[in-house]
């Protein structure tokens, strides 16, 4: 190829280059404008929203999208936990559109369960908890939550099964297990509640509470020794607990220390003078020590609140009896008659 030859071609490859780069620039300008003029997609402005806490407008985001998509399940349970924020009624809809047929349809089922909790609709939030038991067995939740919902209501009897399948689907849930112990003191099987109690505290060992009721299932269960350690660690943490004290007080009672009973119980009063548990043991240990004036001094203003309460009853008429009150003692015996009936 000579000089000549190729001194025509490079005028030709220039232009060549120069056209191209020419249409490229168009073709970035066109596409310029059009991002421009077109808006931002509904749906990544909705999260974007969402994730700065603006959930009034994500809402209003969400259905622009929905408005093209209605069919978008996913995204209709997303603005249903936008919309739970801050218009739980306005959820609800949008979680009850979801069919059964749906990816999405199980978690807008459990999401209407946490509403209708938290809003009282309870006969809807336990229809939607049995079909959720029904359609997904292996879940520990939903039986955990019908066992809550029948315990507020007083069913424990109906309750106790569902609190003891959510445990042994989960047996690392430390509020079932809790909750188990609730419902066997509901059932008057307290003795039964030192097992799940024992297992809250091995996966929560500083549970106030658990410790505290096992005091309590310790002492029903005529073990002294084990409520006495329970109820002082109750006290150690919390010096005001009167229930922690009044059950040191009966361990103190039935491990034969009557004179720590009597102080630890008058402790208890001096935080809480009303409280009728620790006045009937205060009673008990009074006629323990032949001090029946002085009980019956300490009951009578009781009697006309709770005279339904039968132990309080039953202390007035020994303490009456004891001290020659044959009417008064006979009074209270007639009470009791009637509480048997």
């Amino acid at each position: 190829m000579t000089d000549q030859g190729k001194t025509h071609r490079q005028p030709a490859r220039l232009k060549r280059l120069i056209q191209l780069l020419l249409a490229a620039a168009f073709v970035w300008v066109v596409v310029a404008t059009v991002r421009t003029l077109t808006p931002p997609a509904a749906l990544p402005l909705a999260r974007e929203r969402v994730a700065s806490g603006q959930f009034d407008q994500a809402a209003e985001l969400y259905l622009q999208h929905l408005a093209s998509r209605p069919e978008d399940w996913e995204v209709r349970t997303e603005l249903g936990l936008v919309l739970a924020e801050f218009d739980r009624p306005r959820a609800l809809v949008e979680f009850r559109k979801v069919p059964p047929a749906s990816e999405s349809y199980l978690e807008a089922r459990r999401q209407i369960v946490w509403i209708c909790l938290a809003s009282e609709r309870l006969k809807e939030a336990e229809d939607v908890l049995l079909e959720l038991i029904e359609k997904a067995p292996d879940d520990f939740l939903p039986p955990f939550q019908l066992a809550e919902l029948y315990f507020r209501q007083r069913r424990a009897a109906v309750a106790l099964p569902l609190a003891v399948a959510s445990t042994e689907l989960n047996p690392d849930h430390a509020p079932a297990h809790f909750l188990v112990a609730e419902l066997l003191d509901d059932l008057g099987r307290t003795s039964e509640m030192i097992t799940p109690l024992l297992r809250v505290i091995d996966l929560q060992l500083d549970h106030y509470a658990a410790h505290l009721d096992l005091a309590y299932a310790y002492a029903e269960a005529g073990q002294p020794a084990e409520s006495r350690r329970e109820a002082e660690w109750c006290l150690a943490r919390n010096p005001r607990d009167i229930n922690a004290r009044r059950f040191l007080a009966q361990a103190a009672r039935d491990e034969g220390q009557i004179d720590e009973a009597q102080r630890e119980i008058t402790a208890a009063l001096a935080t809480a003078p009303a409280d009728l548990e620790c006045r009937l043991l205060e009673a008990e240990l009074l006629l323990f020590r032949e001090q029946e004036a002085k009980a019956l001094e300490r009951l009578r203003p009781l009697y006309p609140v709770h005279a339904s309460d039968r132990r309080l009853v039953a202390l007035l008429a020994r303490a009456a009896a004891a001290t020659g009150q044959a009417e008064e003692a006979a009074k209270y015996r007639q009470q009791i008659q009637k509480l048997s009936e």
